[in-house]
């Protein structure tokens, strides 16, 4: 099953290209994929056994690794019910992933209000666990997209649902005067993002 169908089955309240996207940038889609935050190595077993028997390791020596397609922290395993040997499920991983991208969703429109920029902000919770100061990572979810980033009608780009309105890029992305050292304040922005709508070249015509 291709990528976007099953998150559409298993993650079903994440835009396909959101989450497609997030599993791009965090394991390249490869479900065995993992990142031990104590030791900064990348591990890519062979095959599932592997990576069960290196997870399993990794936990009795006390290591906090990110597993999988979603690159799910261990520290979250039991809020999700996860284990070495269902985390690397393909759809048990991006459903764990997704709830952790939604809880963060909500966190930031909390802070910033619906939209764009609450998601920018939840890109950065999803990676850091805060909702500002990780703008790089936020910036590589975006550059996943590709060209151009899908935005719904009047500009807001969804956490769900395909975008209804004109394609849009990311043009700047820059702190509000000011805030780039403070706790954004309810309703305020911490970032400001300028986008631009794509222009397509029509097709010439016919002779």
């Amino acid at each position: 099953m291709i990528l976007p169908a099953l998150i559409q089955q298993c993650a079903p309240q994440i835009a396909p290209a959101t989450m497609t996207a997030i599993v791009r940038v965090e394991s390249g889609g490869n479900p065995l994929a993992m990142w031990n935050n104590t030791t900064r190595n990348l591990v890519i077993p062979s095959n599932r056994q592997q990576a069960i028997a290196y997870l399993r390791q990794a936990i009795a020596s006390g290591q906090r690794v990110d597993v999988g397609l979603a690159q799910v922290d261990t520290e979250n395993f039991a809020t999700f019910g996860l284990t070495p040997a269902t985390a690397f499920d393909a759809c048990t991983n991006l459903r764990a992933g997704a709830q952790i991208l939604t809880a963060a969703y909500r966190r930031a429109v909390a802070t910033f209000g619906p939209g764009q920029s609450a998601l920018y902000h939840a890109f950065e919770a999803y990676n850091s666990g805060r909702l500002w100061g990780d703008g790089v990572y936020a910036r590589r979810i975006l550059a996943a997209f590709g060209h151009p980033f899908p935005l719904g009608a009047g500009g807001v780009c969804p956490l769900s649902s395909p975008s209804h309105g004109r394609a849009y890029r990311v043009e700047t992305v820059r702190w509000n005067p000011g805030r780039a050292h403070a706790r954004p304040e309810p309703s305020r922005l911490a970032y400001v993002l300028t986008w631009g709508p794509i222009t397509r070249t029509p097709s010439p015509a016919a002779p």
